[in-house]
């Protein structure tokens, strides 16, 4: 199975942490950001680089597991695996962001996303046990 994290640079060692767990269980992870971390103020070449990584990362991937709260590429990558048609896991510790309020957003309610709670261990432990692998969403 291959896997794609999406998250802010903040959830950084999360975003590690759920990496390391899939592919110790034989997954690959098709594109790691945390490796050049912010390129926020770097010049255009890079940028463009790792959008096209980014880009590639989510296409490419069967699972895309979104670590919440996120930025504006969270949400990119957000819109660009629901328009690849993939599956989608929406996952927090709890229902902050399953409530209709300023908290959530319309995308998180389509009828291909299912919603999950629970931690790192209990988002890596349904994805690898899953038959119905869809895009996981997980808030810190």
């Amino acid at each position: 199975m291959k896997f794609y994290i999406a998250s802010r640079l903040g959830n950084f060692a999360q975003v590690q942490a759920l990496s390391e767990k899939l592919k110790v269980a034989g997954w690959v992870h098709t594109y790691d950001w945390t490796t050049h971390g912010s390129v926020k103020e770097s010049d255009v070449d890079q940028l463009k680089e790792v959008a096209w990584n980014e880009y590639n990362g989510v296409k490419d991937a069967d699972v895309i597991v979104v670590l919440l709260p996120g930025g504006k590429g969270t949400h990119a990558e957000l819109g660009m695996a629901i328009a690849f048609g993939k599956k989608v896991y929406l996952c927090h510790i709890n229902d902050t962001y399953f409530k209709c309020d300023n908290n959530t957003c319309a995308f998180y309610w389509l009828p291909q996303v299912k919603q999950f709670f629970g931690g790192i261990d209990d988002v890596g432990g349904e994805l690898l046990v899953s038959k119905d692998f869809l895009w996981v969403m997980f808030v810190v």
